[in-house]
């Protein structure tokens, strides 16, 4: 009888142990409004960009955040002054239903109905300045950026996808290539698929572009960080009624002008001459 109460005595003081443990790295989560967070929308302002606000605001520096799979590589920038363990979905709900450790839940900011211009700009500045990237201001020579979802990741077809499509395969403009030809000053314009560039660079992209153009999808979230009252250009195809005007509000928050051009189908091609039309003739 005491050996098996000492056992049961052990056994709760190991947990209290590990809890405690476990305390000094909070875990830290965001309540993001729709999606996933393994999706880039989703991700940056429904999680990184309330978690990079939170860092400033407590100074702490060591944390667990949950699995983000192909968005892990945001997390990485934060590791030189953040010590940062990443744990999979499932422990996390499970760490939050058992209450195992301390944790903290973030408001997400990637609702439209809640954009706020202050609260944007806040979020930005504390992105930029976790990646160490200069903030840019002055005069900026005008240039586009076509955004072209040309490729799809490997990860969104694996067991822990969320989603089971990204990029290419989820939706397409298979002749936006075309636009670079169609405008006129073609010198000016800078093709991409930021599937295929590093955090650090997409930023840097969309810092020094005046215009933006892309489909409706994540690419356009870097208007985030262009110049005051730059252009955007979305090709929209049919969406529901909830997600279709994000982008739209996006700009319109961000003192950014904006113009869409309807897609018949999440692969149907566009007229280029109205799309060249709507990056070059704002309204």
């Amino acid at each position: 009888m005491r050996q098996k109460a000492n056992e049961i005595i052990g056994t709760l003081q190991t947990r209290k142990k590990v809890k405690l443990n476990y305390n000094e790295r909070p875990l830290v989560l965001a309540n993001n409004w729709d999606g996933s967070v393994q999706q880039y929308y989703h991700f940056f302002l429904g999680y990184f960009m309330p978690l990079c606000i939170w860092l400033d605001k407590t100074g702490t520096n060591k944390i667990a955040v949950r699995d983000c799979g192909p968005m892990n590589p945001w997390f990485q920038l934060l590791t030189e002054k953040i010590d940062i363990e990443v744990i999979p979905p499932g422990s996390a709900l499970h760490v939050v239903i058992g209450d195992l450790r301390s944790h903290v839940v973030l408001d997400g900011m990637d609702d439209p109905r809640k954009f706020s211009p202050k609260i944007l700009e806040a979020g930005s500045r504390s992105v930029l300045q976790h990646l160490k990237i200069p903030i840019t201001s002055g005069h900026h020579t005008e240039r586009i950026l076509i955004v072209d979802r040309a490729t799809s990741e490997d990860f969104y077809h694996e067991h822990g996808s969320e989603t089971h499509m990204s990029g290419k395969e989820r939706r397409h403009v298979p002749n936006l290539i075309d636009l670079k030809a169609a405008l006129n000053t073609p010198s000016n314009v800078e093709v991409v698929d930021l599937a295929r560039v590093g955090p650090r660079d997409q930023i840097r992209l969309a810092q020094r572009a005046t215009t933006l153009v892309g489909q409706h999808g994540a690419g356009l979230v870097h208007m985030l960080w262009m110049p005051p009252k730059s252009h955007v250009v979305e090709v929209s195809p049919p969406l529901p009624s909830q997600v279709e005007d994000i982008f739209q509000k996006l700009a319109s928050t961000l003192g950014h002008s904006y113009q869409r051009i309807e897609q018949l189908s999440v692969h149907a091609p566009v007229n280029i001459s109205a799309l060249a039309e709507a990056v070059e003739n704002r309204k």
